[in-house]
């Protein structure tokens, strides 16, 4: 897979949560009926140019130039209404939640040739990884010798990445089960999620996930490495992956990805049910959308999580997902268990976690 489709295509499928938030705080603009046309034009051209399922990119375009027939249109003299009204409609036809339509005060930059990120967006990107410890959030060592570590993204660079992730496996190498928390992750490349994903296996490689991308009819498919820097956690040890209804898109690849490879369990809510990768395309200097090009092919289930989420192993409120997680780890480790003083020390652990509940 070529580098800058690893960066333009994948690193864009973040957390669209921090992007509607950076448009909230862009002042509103007002439209005329031209503004509003051409933004329609220019969407559903997009749309139909490179939309994942062409089929659906059709029965789109006419859902919403029915509306447009009938003047649904013709009241919203607001940007930002105008961009919310597009993206429930076209998400009524298509049910994807990748799929948005955005405005902003401040033009939209101009789209650089192939795609590929100019250097300031390349010292951006890493300035604000830095600033969020390229998505480690935090790593602990729990009771009972269980690891912890929290992932809020997986949408930077694995050049950057590289020496958190080292030093977050490292400190997990001795622990004797595994909690990953992504509730708190809405996505990011496939690519940092191999990164990742490498250290819960062996060396040999593993067959993780599968893109097919519809511009240029071509499937790129991601593996494990055989190197990693650190310490690997290793195939053998227990793994435990938290969800939320707010695990999107990458994280939910990386959740759904286990699963399927019965390497780790899940625990915690469904996620939010979004497999199709893609990016944002401007369509005029202050509206762009966000355009789902590819979809996600797992390579034992043959299709992928879109719509329908990850469904947990152990279903519990997300809140409860840790709690949850973590005594089934200690359990786990006692039934198994042969030294006296391990078993005591587990039994304890047990107990004082079950008396947290009461």
């Amino acid at each position: 897979m070529r580098l800058n489709l690893a960066l333009a295509a994948l690193c864009l499928v973040t957390p669209l949560a921090p992007l509607a938030a950076q448009d909230r705080d862009q002042p509103d603009r007002t439209i005329d009926a031209a503004e509003r046309r051409a933004v329609i034009d220019g969407v559903l051209d997009r749309l139909k140019q490179a939309y994942v399922f062409p089929d659906t990119a059709i029965a789109m375009e006419r859902a919403v130039r029915a509306r447009q027939r009938r003047g649904e249109y013709d009241h919203i003299t607001s940007g930002r209404a105008f961009a919310e009204s597009l993206t429930a409609h076209l998400q009524a036809v298509s049910r994807d939640l990748h799929l948005r339509v955005r405005h902003r005060a401040e033009p939209f930059p101009v789209e650089a040739e192939h795609d590929e990120p100019s250097p300031a967006d390349r010292a951006r990107a890493r300035a604000f990884g830095q600033q969020v410890n390229f998505g480690f959030e935090r790593v602990e060592r729990l009771a009972g010798n269980v690891g912890y570590v929290e992932i809020r993204g997986f949408g930077f660079d694995t050049a950057d990445v590289s020496e958190v992730a080292a030093a977050a496996f490292t400190f997990l190498g001795h622990t004797e089960a595994l909690i990953i928390d992504v509730r708190r992750n809405g996505g990011g490349s496939p690519v940092m999620v191999a990164q990742v994903s490498s250290y819960l296996f062996g060396p040999d490689s593993v067959h993780l996930n599968s893109l097919y991308w519809r511009p240029a009819n071509r499937t790129d498919d991601f593996y494990t490495r055989a190197e990693v820097p650190g310490t690997r956690y290793g195939p053998d040890k227990p793994v435990y992956v938290l969800t939320s209804r707010n695990t999107f898109s990458g994280a939910e690849e990386f959740a759904y990805n286990l699963q399927a490879l019965k390497r780790a369990t899940i625990v915690g809510d469904t996620t939010g049910g979004g497999a199709h990768p893609g990016g944002m395309r401007r369509v005029t200097d202050h509206f762009a959308v966000w355009l789902p090009t590819g979809r996600a092919i797992n390579p034992i289930t043959k299709t992928n999580w879109e719509r329908v989420g990850v469904r947990p192993d152990v279903a519990v409120p997300s809140d409860q997902a840790l709690r949850a997680s973590h005594l089934a780890a200690l359990r786990g480790l006692r039934a198994h268990a042969t030294d006296p003083e391990r078993q005591q020390a587990l039994d304890r652990a047990i107990a004082d976690l079950e008396r947290e509940r009461n």
